[in-house]
């Protein structure tokens, strides 16, 4: 082998070992997600219920103070809220509240914690905690 096909070799080895070990040990873009789910905070009016596939109701514009609208996944939560109702979803919370216009508060899930996700190093450690006791109906097993 010449000099320059071994170098080569090697590059494309090295190059080949580096992507490998990004996707062993890069978090999973669902760990991502669910993260930022849990982190966000959102506090507004809902404003219209989107629907982002025809005829699928999955989504709700919420208006937010001082802030741009924003548009929200509540899959099958999209039932349980009507416009004109408000929206509370605390930061580091899978759960988000809706207080109706008749001032009924009703606890709601925002998101699922799957056992994968729970068991990630990325997940943090307090939350996993909080799975163990607070968070218990939103870790699916």
């Amino acid at each position: 082998m010449k000099k320059t096909d071994l170098m080569y070799f090697s590059l494309v080895l090295l190059g080949a070992g580096f992507i490998l070990f990004l996707l062993i040990y890069s978090p999973k873009n669902e760990d991502k997600f669910i993260i930022a789910d849990i982190r966000v905070d959102i506090v507004g009016k809902i404003k219209k219920k989107v629907a982002v596939r025809e005829g699928l109701l999955t989504h709700a514009k919420i208006s937010r103070q001082n802030k741009f609208d924003t548009l929200i996944f509540l899959g099958e939560n999209i039932d349980s809220v009507n416009i004109g109702d408000s929206i509370i979803k605390h930061k580091n919370s899978p759960y988000f509240y809706i207080l109706e216009k008749n001032k009924n508060l009703k606890k709601l899930k925002y998101t699922l914690i799957s056992q994968e996700i729970l068991n990630d190093e990325n997940f943090p450690q307090e939350w996993k905690d909080s799975c163990k006791t607070v968070w218990k109906n939103v870790v699916i097993k």
